[in-house]
């Protein structure tokens, strides 16, 4: 089983690909490719475990954007890291926003990204004890979308609470509730993430209270948060 990188930065490059050694994939399984249409091409010939993406070769062009999301729904059963590559957001940790995609800073300790790959390897090191890693895809109520899409838009948390006919306590409870989920306080990061889930999937689930199903099934209870 091969591991993919696509990522324009040598240097990040060289970091992933002795992390992936280090959890037991050979030199010869890890290939570091230059855009997505390269990632497409490979993915036509094999079956990828993980495939490292940063959003610098998609994000900003919209078919690299298409062919990605193509991909990602080509191959459910394999495991998406997709890299923020602003550094000014200031946010350092991981969102799963699918079963099979997770979306994370550069700035994530290496431990962290050391632990998210060996976990969905499914491997284990004796004597090794790891922290609990959450890794249920972001879910958000139908309230927490309707604040979220409008608090994107710019609006304050008075004309929210209006909006909605609610308090202003009861927004702001649903703004904390957002920021956990998405595990940052920093609004620019939340409207960065939110983008990315836009471009790689159909949008954050809202409403789901099921248990995960098979990623062959439709995501029925999902709406777009762009």
């Amino acid at each position: 089983m091969s591991s993919l990188i696509v990522d324009k930065c040598h240097y990040t490059q060289l970091a992933l690909h002795s992390l992936l050694q280090l959890n037991g994939r050979h030199q010869k399984d890890i290939l570091s490719l230059r855009d997505i249409s390269e990632l497409q091409a490979a993915c036509n010939s094999l079956t990828p475990e993980i495939i490292f993406v940063n959003e610098d070769c998609f994000a900003s062009d919209a078919p690299s954007g298409h062919t990605l999301r193509a991909v990602i729904d080509a191959h459910p059963g394999t495991l998406f890291f997709v890299f923020i590559s602003k550094d000014n957001l200031n946010y350092q940790n991981y969102v799963p926003i699918r079963k099979n995609i997770i979306i994370l800073s550069k700035s994530i300790r290496t431990t962290t990204i050391y632990q998210l790959i060996a976990h969905n390897l499914h491997l284990s090191r004796a004597g090794e004890t790891e922290q609990s890693l959450d890794l249920t895809p972001v879910s958000l109520s139908r309230t927490e979308s309707s604040i979220l899409k409008m608090w994107m838009s710019g609006l304050n948390t008075q004309i929210i609470s209006e909006h909605l006919n609610i308090k202003q306590k009861t927004v702001a409870s649903h703004k904390g509730n957002i920021k956990r989920k998405v595990k940052t306080q920093n609004k620019q990061a939340i409207y960065h993430v939110v983008k990315l889930t836009d471009i790689l999937t159909s949008g954050m689930f809202v409403g789901r209270t099921q248990p995960l199903r098979p990623a062959s099934e439709p995501d029925e209870f999902t709406v777009p948060c762009g």
